[in-house]
């Protein structure tokens, strides 16, 4: 169930469904249409117990946000929750008492507003895509806090994305003038001694690594205090791949601030052990 509250949408399922839901309904679908695709596409997922009624209430609420809520689906809801099946389910999931009370409230609550018809039909919207802001290979050169030019190099790009994000490289450039083609070629990657924190079987684990100050910028936030200028491009001959378990997302600004902290960073957290060269994906390795 992944649930991490008592509320109706608190858990994995319920997102997942109602997300879906509503970006199909977004696309135009009807909302026949809609919950029959679900239906069909979720049959795993209603055929296990502790999952199905989140999946009916996703259904649910999604109908009724759209002011086309079903009997059928409305007596099922109605159904889950007036015969203390979800209570149940929670019940043997070791849920506390505290949070059964909480979530008998939270039931008892969404039951009555699905009750109410709503006003007016949810406003369908048109999801809309991004292109990375820069492309892959571009040198991007910018003045920095401590009055120098700094450097980073972007080593994906992506189009008509959710996000159209750029992971881009943070390099140690630190030039009274700006850089050139031939700095990028040498340069390293900016690496930070970080204590990262991990979860394992309810038991936090921290261990000191060294973290390449590789991160993604999305196009969906606008650079509006960063001047950057494209020195020109560096061809890469080995795809950066993304490490799903340690995902960096940046802000722009932190390209004016990284490489002037980075001494007194390097004071608080100790020295990293390790280099990283952009030549790692401009230059070709031959077998």
């Amino acid at each position: 169930m992944g649930a991490w509250g008592t509320g109706i949408s608190s858990n994995d399922t319920y997102a997942d469904i109602y997300e879906q839901f509503i970006d199909l309904y977004n696309e135009g679908l009807s909302v026949a249409d809609i919950t029959k695709k679900l239906i069909y596409e979720n049959q795993e997922t209603i055929n296990l117990e502790e999952d199905a009624p989140n999946f009916w209430f996703a259904i649910a609420n999604g109908q009724w946000e759209c002011k086309a809520l079903d009997k059928e689906i409305l007596s099922k809801v109605e159904h889950i929750i007036n015969s203390g099946e979800d209570i149940r389910i929670w019940k043997e999931l070791d849920a506390t008492p505290a949070d059964l009370k909480a979530r008998e409230k939270v039931l008892s609550k969404f039951l009555s507003k699905l009750k109410i018809e709503k006003d007016k039909p949810k406003r369908r919207t048109k999801k809309r895509f991004y292109n990375s802001t820069y492309q892959k290979g571009d040198c991007l050169t910018y003045l920095m806090d401590n009055g120098n030019y700094g450097g980073a190099f972007v080593l994906t790009d992506e189009q008509k994305t959710a996000t159209g994000t750029n992971y881009i490289a943070i390099t140690t450039i630190d030039l009274p003038t700006k850089p050139t083609l031939n700095d990028f070629k040498v340069a390293e990657v900016y690496i930070k001694r970080v204590n990262e924190i991990n979860f394992s079987q309810s038991i936090i684990k921290q261990n000191w690594v060294d973290q390449p100050q590789i991160g993604g910028f999305s196009a969906m936030i606008k650079n509006k205090d960063v001047d950057i200028e494209i020195v020109g491009q560096l061809k890469i001959y080995k795809k950066y791949e993304i490490r799903q378990d340690r995902q960096i997302g940046f802000g722009w600004t932190v390209l004016k601030s990284a490489i002037p902290f980075k001494e007194e960073y390097v004071k608080i957290n100790g020295q990293t052990k390790t280099k990283l060269k952009l030549s790692k994906w401009t230059k070709k390795h031959w077998l």
